[in-house]
């Protein structure tokens, strides 16, 4: 069955609502998959849950939707946050549509002092995490927030456990723990920092050794690419302290 993100709200949800879709799902339901009055779709909105809906009026710009049958409830929302630093397009919109299939609660991009890019489209990005949503059953979609300066997010966000990927984690003779090691202190949310392609530079790496709810983790051997950390640090997450336990 087809599953659409409804980002409008039209109230609490019940049986018999009719809802209007916009008119990009409007045209994607009836001239790209070819379904007709009568066809069943399933939606979520991210606060009333899964819905299984029939298709009450179609046209070629204008679809309407009666709901059914309420198929799940809304879950605690609890992932990660994930703070990436701007790498290139394509780089960055994998990091967005796996983050979400690995249940991420938000995504923050950030400027650090080596990001070679200082602006994105959010609005692409969102439409990623929409249609990862959509495809691999979350009923909710991860909000993607315009980039801010590393010491920004620092500053305002003092409280939730911060992990990052230190690069002299691979150096031979380091004290930084494995990943697996220090999440085992972690209980709650807490935010991933994945850096540049280039690292932290000095004075990043000491303003984030400096704060106390900071934890510097080694990500293996070998130096990873942002989309490889990012993954790599969601999946160990998920695995020791979120919902793949």
């Amino acid at each position: 069955m087809i599953r659409l993100f409804i980002q409008e709200q039209h109230g609490a949800y019940s049986t018999g609502l009719v809802i209007p879709l916009n008119i990009d799902q409007s045209r994607y339901l009836g001239a790209v998959m070819r379904l007709s009055v009568g066809d069943e779709v399933a939606i979520f909105n991210g606060v009333d849950g899964e819905w299984r809906t029939r298709i009450h009026t179609l046209t070629k710009k204008a679809c309407h939707l009666e709901l059914v049958e309420h198929i799940r409830p809304q879950p605690d929302v609890s992932g990660p946050v994930l703070l990436i630093a701007l790498v290139k397009r394509a780089r960055l919109e994998t990091i967005i549509e796996k983050a979400t299939e690995l249940g991420v609660a938000q995504i923050q991009l950030l400027i650090t002092r080596r990001t070679n890019a200082d602006h994105t489209n959010v609005s692409r990005l969102q439409v990623i995490a929409q249609e990862a949503a959509e495809q691999t059953e979350r009923l909710d979609v991860p909000q993607v927030l315009a980039p801010i300066k590393l010491e920004k997010w620092l500053m305002d966000e003092a409280d939730i456990p911060l992990i990052y990927g230190d690069e002299d984690s691979t150096h031979d003779g380091n004290s930084i723990p494995p990943m697996l090691v220090a999440l085992r202190d972690i209980t709650g949310p807490a935010a991933i920092l994945i850096g540049p392609e280039g690292g932290f530079d000095e004075t990043e790496r000491r303003t984030l050794k400096a704060l106390p709810h900071a934890v510097a983790v080694n990500l293996g051997p070998r130096i990873l690419r942002a989309d490889t950390a990012a993954i790599s640090a969601l999946t160990l997450y998920q695995a020791a302290c979120g919902d793949w336990r």
